[in-house]
Formats: structure tokens, sequence, C-alpha cells
């Protein structure tokens, strides 16, 4: 395999050299440099073209996405980093980008070398590198996550999901014009992201957008969502259900 390049955005020296000592040690990456502001930064990556960059969120003298601002098009992959856990981190498991919490273990960024390394190549990252830039810079507005499967990779609006239903290690997904999107992943992974974002799993297999509850049925243990599909609850999420509709709704 030939080597691929990476650049480094960091103006903490102590993380730079963390940093870079772990990429020298990866074997096939080429580090072409490093700096510390935004615009230094922007003028180095354009000059060299790296393959990828190690982006610190924050900077002295600005942050990652007035860097990303200052160029037409993003033909490089990114890793970010931050040493902040709030910041963003939704908009970065939405948009399906590799990041990493400061202080991270020396594995962590091996790891995402590693996915870096095997996914250069890869079509669809200019999409997931917008729909990330869009949640950051559209915090008041509705979400947006990739739903990724064998013939395409799909924006869409959480607002825009009735549910999600498990299928063994398959989710299939029902949009509020009744289109489905089957993805290869299993429902829990879409738990974690969707649960902070007024969604419910009301049964093992059912993840539901309460935005969409229109009545829940304690005698038959179901609710109806957008006054047309029937879900059901299971007896051990019930209770936590109504409480979760008193408070969200």
């Amino acid at each position: 395999m030939s080597a691929i390049s990476c650049f480094i955005v960091e103006d903490d020296p102590q993380a730079y050299e963390y940093a870079s000592s772990i990429v020298k040690e990866h074997g096939d990456i080429d580090l072409l440099g490093n700096s510390d502001s935004i615009q230094e930064a922007a003028d180095l990556v354009k000059k060299l073209q790296p393959d990828f960059i190690i982006l610190d969120v924050f900077l002295t003298d600005g942050d990652a996405f007035e860097f990303l601002g200052m160029f037409d098009k993003i033909d490089f992959k990114i890793i970010f980093t931050t040493s902040f856990a709030k910041y963003a981190l939704d908009a970065f498991k939405f948009s399906a980008l590799d990041y990493l919490l400061k202080p991270y273990a020396k594995q962590e960024l091996i790891s995402a070398l590693d996915k870096v390394s095997e996914d250069i190549h890869k079509e669809n990252y200019q999409l997931q590198l917008q729909t990330l830039l869009q949640n950051l810079n559209n915090k008041k507005t509705s979400k947006k996550i990739v739903l990724k499967n064998a013939d395409a990779m799909h924006v869409v609006k959480t607002e825009d999901i009735l549910y999600a239903k498990a299928d063994n290690n398959y989710t299939t997904f029902l949009l509020t014009n009744n289109k489905e999107i089957l993805v290869s992943k299993p429902l829990k992974s879409f738990d974690e992201k969707l649960t902070p974002h007024n969604f419910f799993r009301v049964h093992q297999s059912f993840l539901i957008n309460l935005s969409h509850v229109s009545s829940f049925n304690k005698r038959t243990e179901e609710v109806l969502l957008n006054e047309t599909h029937t879900i059901p609850v299971a007896q051990s999420r019930k209770r936590n259900l109504i409480d979760f509709i008193e408070q969200q709704l």
C-alpha cells in the first residue's frame, strides 16, 4: 500500500507532539507539516494537498469550521479532536465522521488512522462533511442524520422519521412520506444517537419519534403515530413512555 499524507492543525504543543509521534509510528503515513493557526493552516493545506488532516476544533485564532470555510472544496478527510465533550458531539455522531475526545488514548488515534487508510478513496465523503457543517451551523433547526445502505446515502431530517424498526442486525426507517430505508446497522446504534432528539425506545424492536405521537392506548399498550401507525409498547417501558411524553411534548 502506498503511503498517504497527513497535515496536523493543532495549537497545543504537547497535543501536537503526541499526535505526530503516533502518526510517524504508523508506517504508511507521511506527515507533511503542521500549523497552529487557521489562516496559515489553510494556506499550507492548499499548497501541500494532504490526503487527510488531524484538526483541533478550537484554535487560538478561530475554530475548525472557520478554517473549513476557507476552502471552496474540501477534498481531504478529517479526524477532528476536541477537549469539549458537549460541543458538536451530536453533529459528529450524526454525520459519521471521526472525532477524538482529548485526552485520547494512543489506540484511539491508531484506529482512526487505520480507518482513514482504508476509506481514503471511498465516495460520498463530501456529503457526510456537508451534513456535519449544516448541523453545526444550524443549531436551532432540525438535525439531520446520514442513513447508509448498499444503494445510497440518505440525508434525512430527524423530524421526518416516524419510527425505526429492528430486524436482527438491520434497521428499517419509516419516514413521514411513507418512504422506507433499510440500513445494515442494529437499532441500538440509532437509539443512542436519536434518544437525545425526542426519540424513545418503546419496544425491543421499535424506536419512535415522540413528535409524531397522536395517542397512547393504555389498555392495548400501543402508541399511535400520525393517526396511522400503531406501535406496540413493552410493559416494562409503559411507565417511562408516559413520563417521557409528559416531559417532552
